[in-house]
């Protein structure tokens, strides 16, 4: 409706007669809006002049790289079939199949613990003081991270669901050559910039250079919910791998975020990632809101022996935690080798001290005689028979 002098005037209507004007209508919409869009971080760079550039970005949309990847029940190639280690065997089958034997006694016994009720209709397993009846029934699905391009390595995580969890288990694994490490990095795009900020060059990095980033934490592939790390280390490999710096993450609580953090040595200034989400964790390399890493120790080493996949892309340390075992990838393989490896018998130990045969000294028993004052009489009597 129009007013007195000629302006325009807008009334909405609601129950019970009540009217709101237009002002109060406006600062309705606006208040409601921030309910109905989300929340927009401002973001802030530093141009060559230092002169500040803000950019919008949603971060609803700024999801952990973790959650892009697509679980399947369909098993990667590189994990598909048997592998052994040194107190376990696993098998990882395309039938949607998971099982796992512990080799307990010094691995002289083979305990079928996780297998689906199906393994039972081949061979019956054992009842014994060692064995639970049932076996845990353990479903797994596979997240592929990534893989090098040459198909020869790759980086996976297992959701695995334990019985009487209703959340499952994230546990990464990386495969190199037919062997599975449970310590590794996988390593990332890097920034380094010249502390002279008035021309920002980004330096041209060597192939080895970059940022690894630590990709694993958990203790092994178990039964039972494994043991995370409450620690894992990152490195920043810079001027050809003769400069690695150590960064250090520690288990946190916070929401996991794009969010970057740099560290300086004086005359370069580092960038990597402040969060890192490996498996359901998130780790950070700084206090609360802070951007700037401290405590940075330098090397011209990796702590450990490293293990480089062919194309540089995912590292790995220590030991293999298992081998792939080249014959047979089935359940009936698979039975098979639990079957052989219990026929075997442990021989008898040897004895804890060695027997020993007695040598008598007759000469001497003799002499005992003659001079022993107990049978004086009884030889006298001898002697004049």
């Amino acid at each position: 409706m129009k007013t007195k002098n000629g302006k325009l005037k807008i009334f909405c209507h609601f129950e019970h007669g009540r009217e709101i004007s237009q002002p109060s209508l406006l600062l309705f919409l606006i208040s409601f809006s921030f309910f109905l869009f989300p929340f927009s971080v401002l973001h802030a760079q530093t141009t060559q002049g230092g002169e500040g550039i803000v950019s919008v970005r949603n971060e609803t949309a700024s999801l952990p790289a973790v959650t892009a990847h697509v679980s399947t029940e369909s098993v990667p190639v590189l994990l598909q079939g048997i592998w052994q280690g040194s107190d376990r065997l696993i098998m990882f089958s395309n039938q949607n199949e998971f099982a796992l034997v512990l080799r307990v006694f010094y691995q002289w016994y083979n305990d079928r613990a996780s297998e689906p009720a199906s393994f039972s209709e081949l061979k019956s397993r054992d009842r014994n003081n060692t064995t639970k009846s049932p076996a845990e029934d353990i479903q797994i699905q596979y997240i592929t991270i990534v893989e090098n391009p040459s198909k020869t390595a790759g980086v996976y995580e297992l959701s695995v669901t334990y019985p009487h969890e209703k959340t499952p288990v994230l546990i990464p694994v990386c495969v190199i050559d037919g062997k599975l490490y449970l310590d590794f990095l996988i390593k990332d795009s890097a920034e380094v910039t010249d502390v002279p900020r008035t021309l920002e060059t980004q330096v041209e990095p060597a192939n080895s250079d970059g940022f690894y980033r630590a990709a694993s934490a958990a203790s092994g592939i178990t039964i039972s919910i494994p043991v995370f790390d409450n620690e894992v280390i990152s490195y920043f490999v810079n001027d050809g791998g003769k400069e690695i710096y150590r960064i250090r993450y520690w288990l946190s609580e916070m929401e996991y975020s794009y969010a970057k953090a740099s560290f300086s040595d004086g005359d370069k200034i580092f960038s990597v990632d402040k969060y890192l989400r490996i498996g359901s964790n998130v780790y950070q390399c700084t206090t609360g809101r802070s951007t700037k890493i401290r405590n940075i120790q330098k090397s011209s080493k990796f702590d450990k022996t490293p293990i480089y996949d062919g194309d540089g892309g995912i590292v790995a340390f220590g030991s293999p935690y298992l081998v792939k075992v080249p014959e047979g990838n089935d359940r009936a393989a698979f039975l098979s080798s639990v079957e052989s490896g219990n026929a075997k018998k442990k021989p008898a130990p040897k004895p804890l001290f060695p027997p020993t045969f007695p040598t008598y000294r007759w000469k001497e028993i003799t002499e005992l005689e003659l001079y022993n004052p107990a049978t004086w009489n009884k030889r006298n009597l001898d002697i004049h028979k």
